[in-house]
């Protein structure tokens, strides 16, 4: 197949944030197989999640590919509560369901994906990634603290000192509600851990 026939679905891909494997093949049917595969052999793009790719290279883009948020260590260093990240930590109600969770590699970068549920699946803002040029929604400072304790996060130690110097406590403690009224378990060890915290 001519370059030239799919150049302007190349350009409508390269402007778009992300794209699917059905979408190309809807555009350049039988050679849309072949053209995500040489362009990943020419390291142009990369997949997110099988089926989803993009021509960014940046670990944060999954979190556009799939109803999730960055969280836990990864968000407390978006705040500034924390100095060093090792991998990028992103939580979905979809993992394990439709996605397999666990560590992964996007662009270089480790990201490991981990389930959180639908009852603890709030407490986000969007936030703008200089990287990428784009807003992904990263858990805001207080939903940051429950998670780390909730997840029994393993540099909570260190992180929780400087998070707490940057919560909302009103809010925090609308989100204690807002987990009772969901019914999360550990609900009573989490509000009793942030009463004393304060």
């Amino acid at each position: 197949m001519p370059h030239y026939k799919y150049s302007q679905l190349l350009e409508e891909l390269r402007r778009s944030s992300l794209f699917t494997y059905s979408f190309v093949e809807r555009a350049a049917g039988s050679y849309a197989k072949l053209l995500i595969h040489r362009l990943r052999e020419r390291g142009e793009i990369e997949e997110l999640i099988k089926g989803v790719y993009t021509f960014k290279k940046s670990p944060y883009m999954i979190v556009k590919a799939i109803p999730s948020y960055i969280g836990l260590g990864s968000a407390a260093f978006l705040h500034g509560a924390w100095d060093q990240v090792t991998a990028i930590t992103v939580l979905s109600p979809m993992v394990s369901s439709s996605i397999k969770g666990g560590m992964r590699e996007i662009a270089g970068y480790k990201v490991y994906l981990r389930r959180i549920s639908e009852k603890m699946y709030f407490g986000y803002d969007y936030i703008f990634i200089d990287e990428i040029g784009e807003f992904l929604r990263v858990s805001d400072p207080e939903k940051t603290l429950i998670d780390i304790l909730y997840y029994r996060y393993p540099f909570r130690d260190e992180i929780i000192p400087r998070l707490v110097e940057i919560v909302d406590r009103g809010k925090l403690m609308n989100y204690a509600d807002e987990i009772r009224r969901r019914g999360v378990r550990e609900w009573r060890s989490l509000s009793n851990y942030l009463e004393n915290l304060l």
